[in-house]
């Protein structure tokens, strides 16, 4: 019997392999190699190539579209330039320049032909009876009036009735000159109330209220002595105008339906009159 370092192991080295070689053991098995996919890697950078070259071709697009619209822009701005009619001058409102006034105008606005008789300083034509009421006879509606009185009266509320003085007076009203017409049984009394500008005239109109009395004549019943005469008023220039309708006749009180028809054409004669005087006041 021999010792155990004479054993003889089968030809197998002392790692169990044949020739003592190193053995294999189960659960070691050789790695395997590291080498690269070149397949996986050439895809890619096929596909990296591919997006570079859609971007540069959108790129390019977006440049080309860019660059022919700023070239019809400027094209069309030449073109315009060339072919567009010139732009019209400023306006005399836009550049603050006024107009010259007409010639013979007096400085006076075309639009407004009342203009010379706003004030007491453009307005020197004389002021009474003889200058608003020269007419001894005017035919309205092919009936004849005739003037059988004229007056001027100061102050003025006393050629009024129902507060027409006080709202007249207020204003500073200088006079108030009247006539009274008459056809037959029908009275009329014209008025007109002088102040020295038209924003006086006009105040006191939008206060109105009452009217101007008749005025009395030769002849003729008093009339429109209180109030309930129809009556018409309104203002050009600094002047007031008005009328108050009435019966002739004795009392005279009741109402007078041809003179209340005449009254309206009355008032117009008086305007056509005040503005006969602006005319003549603008030539000077």
């Amino acid at each position: 019997m021999s010792d155990g370092a004479g054993m003889n192991n089968g030809g197998y080295g002392p790692y169990g392999g044949p020739g003592g070689q190193p053995g294999q053991f189960p659960g070691h098995l050789p790695q395997a190699s590291a080498e690269p996919d070149w397949a996986a890697m050439a895809d890619r950078a096929e596909s990296e190539q591919r997006r570079r070259r859609r971007l540069r071709t959108l790129l390019f697009g977006v440049l080309a579209v860019v660059v022919v619209g700023g070239l019809t822009a400027t094209a069309v701005v030449v073109a315009g330039g060339k072919n567009d009619p010139p732009a019209p001058g400023p306006t005399a409102s836009q550049s603050g320049t006024a107009r010259p006034a007409p010639a013979g105008s007096g400085g006076a606005d075309p639009a407004d032909p009342s203009q010379p008789i706003w004030e007491l300083a453009t307005d020197g034509a004389p002021v009474d009876p003889a200058a608003f009421f020269p007419d001894e006879t005017l035919t309205i509606d092919g009936r004849p009036w005739t003037r059988r009185s004229a007056a001027t009266t100061e102050p003025c509320w006393n050629a009024t009735i129902g507060g027409l003085g006080d709202v007249i007076a207020g204003q500073a009203c200088r006079q108030v000159l009247r006539a009274t017409y008459v056809s037959g049984d029908s009275a009329v009394v014209v008025g007109i109330a002088v102040f020295d500008h038209k924003l006086q005239a006009e105040t006191a109109m939008k206060k109105y209220r009452g009217h101007i009395k008749g005025l009395k004549a030769d002849g003729v019943a008093d009339f429109c002595q209180a109030v309930g005469c129809t009556s018409t008023h309104a203002t050009l220039g600094r002047y007031a105008y008005f009328t108050a309708s009435g019966s002739a006749k004795v009392g005279g009180t009741a109402a007078d339906q041809a003179a209340t028809d005449a009254a309206p054409d009355f008032a117009k004669h008086l305007k056509q009159t005040l503005l006969a005087r602006a005319a003549a006041a603008g030539k000077h």
